[in-house]
């Protein structure tokens, strides 16, 4: 991997709870090859994309996180392949940052970075953070017509 820096647990704490949840999103879709043929880490997503909204619960976020741990167990055994594991992990992570915050977050963002090892992953990431980060700061100057 790259001497790039990934987004810390201490970089995500500074997050609300529902930025580090889209953060941890945003880095399983990163990886979305590696889990689309496990059904258990749609379900997973999707319920995270429900709670956002404010349409799933948090034992929900739960009974899916589980299962795509389930999954990620399976798909690593049956396949030996360790991005599958990893990818898998990242749909459980995002699932269970419903409930936990800033630290399952960032095993999404480890899950999405040991699957692919990608400095331009990294990057994105990086990018998405400060979005997330700034975004009062960039909408103000947006709306009163100031220059990003």
């Amino acid at each position: 991997m790259s001497d790039i820096k990934i987004v810390s647990n201490k970089e995500l704490s500074l997050l609300s709870q529902q930025d580090c949840v889209r953060f941890a999103l945003f880095c399983a879709e990163q990886v979305r090859d590696s889990w689309k043929g496990i059904p258990e880490c749609f379900v997973a997503i999707e319920t995270t994309e429900r709670w956002l909204e404010g349409k799933a619960t948090e034992e929900e976020c739960w009974k899916a996180a589980n299962a795509a741990t389930t999954a990620a167990v399976r798909a690593a055994r049956a396949t030996y392949a360790a991005n599958a594991a990893y990818a898998a992990y990242a749909a459980y992570a995002v699932a269970y940052a419903a409930s936990a915050a800033s630290s399952a977050a960032y095993d999404a963002v480890y899950a999405a970075n040991a699957a692919y090892g990608n400095p331009h992953l990294i990057e994105a990431q990086w990018e998405y953070y400060e979005e997330l980060l700034y975004f009062d700061d960039i909408a103000e100057k947006l709306l009163l017509g100031g220059v990003v």
